[in-house]
């Protein structure tokens, strides 16, 4: 029977290495505006690099209710390090501090945060990959697979001034549909208890999640599989009895039809369980190697991240904050579609082809924030709304 305290033994399992090999160029860089700690990342540049150049970001595991950054990753970012990638290692918040999808929200300021300042870092926005073990497998996919899903963006947090896809994943033996963990590990041969109130997915989901599959279902990276989501290699351990290694094989055969092979592939690997050493041996970092070398090709006019090439600016509203009436500043020369979202990313005001300045009555609008953006061709202006 899965209990916590095994989960806890296999979750520290597969935190296994230190940050004793590199020391972060940048350390404690807080990519949520908030001054939390558990918002934070730190950065690894070469020496030397001066131009724009890939970026593979490290998400930790720990059941999502433990770990940080600074474990776990090295013997890997030594080798990504070494081949010339900048890396990044953050902090999310963790169960204990707060609900899903708050972790999701996180890593996507990450992302945006470390593109809008691609050019203090010397980061190529067209070459981003993700990393992550257990936990931070799960998180690596949701960001491989919902780079346009907007209610799952987080715009309350950090940047708004980029967008959160990612072009290559590496999902090491992560948790993907939390619904069907008991049942496949059933099929397999052991017993779990993902179902309990208990679980570490249930804590973090706030209730036993088969009490609310609706909303279990919003952190499954399956069902929101596109023709533009990231490249991925998945991998995991037969005789894993944590995480049932169907979960990965799952994902990768919704993804196969959709982005194609070996786009997303599957690796099974004979004798290995959930986490441990063998995860970042120079064989297995090598793969990963090999993986971002071939998916971290620049490609972002193409395949997935158009909208990385759009110009960002900031946009003028006023009053702001705002009781009723609300004007936005648009450029007299380009044509916008304009929409303002709420916290959750859903649509609550649109308005077409328009340019110049336009006033929205703001009397619909519930109090709190929002977010407010005017997409043209090559351009999106992007701007926060205050209604009191």
């Amino acid at each position: 029977m899965k209990n916590l305290m095994s989960l806890i033994i296999l979750a520290l399992a597969a935190l296994t290495g230190s940050a004793q090999n590199l020391t972060p160029t940048y350390s404690d860089v807080d990519y949520a505006g908030n001054g939390n700690s558990k918002q934070m990342l730190d950065l690894y540049i070469p020496a030397g690099v001066t131009a724009p150049t890939a970026l593979v970001i490290h998400i930790h595991g720990g059941a999502f209710m433990m770990g940080s950054k600074g474990t776990g990753e090295q013997p890997s970012f030594v080798t990504f390090y070494n081949n010339g990638y900048i890396c990044a290692d953050i902090n999310y918040r963790l169960s204990g501090d707060t609900l899903w999808p708050a972790q999701i929200h996180d890593c996507k300021a990450a992302v945006r945060f470390l593109k809008v300042h691609a050019a203090q870092y010397h980061i190529d926005t067209c070459k981003i990959g993700v990393i992550g073990e257990s936990a931070g497998g799960n998180l690596v996919a949701m960001l491989g697979t919902t780079g346009g899903v907007a209610e799952l963006e987080g715009l309350h947090l950090g940047s708004i001034h980029a967008t959160s896809r990612v072009q290559a994943v590496v999902d090491l033996f992560g948790p993907i549909n939390f619904l069907t963990m008991d049942a496949e590990a059933l099929t397999l041969g052991f017993v779990i208890n993902t179902n309990s109130a208990t679980s570490p997915e249930s804590r973090l989901m706030g209730a036993p999640v088969q009490t609310i599959p609706e909303l279990v279902t919003r952190a499954n990276p399956t069902i929101y599989v596109s023709a533009d989501d990231a490249a991925f290699f998945i991998s995991a351990g037969d005789v894993d009895h944590n995480i049932p290694y169907t979960q990965g094989q799952n994902l990768c055969a919704a993804l196969v039809p959709v982005i194609g092979s070996p786009r997303a592939s599957f690796e099974l690997m004979a004798g290995q369980g959930h986490g441990g050493s063998f995860w970042h041996t120079t064989t297995q970092d090598a793969k990963y190697l090999t993986f971002f070398n071939t998916y971290l090709d620049g490609n972002c006019g193409t395949v997935g991240t158009i909208d990385e090439r759009y110009i960002y600016q900031d946009l003028n509203i006023y009053p702001n904050p705002s009781s009723q009436q609300f004007t936005v500043q648009l450029p007299q020369d380009k044509v916008f579609d304009l929409h303002v979202m709420d916290i959750t990313g859903r649509n609550v005001m649109t308005k077409n082809d328009i340019s110049g300045d336009q006033t929205f009555n703001g009397g619909c609008l519930d109090t709190g924030l929002y977010l407010v953006r005017a997409t043209s061709e090559k351009m999106i202006l992007t701007g926060r709304l205050m209604k009191q």
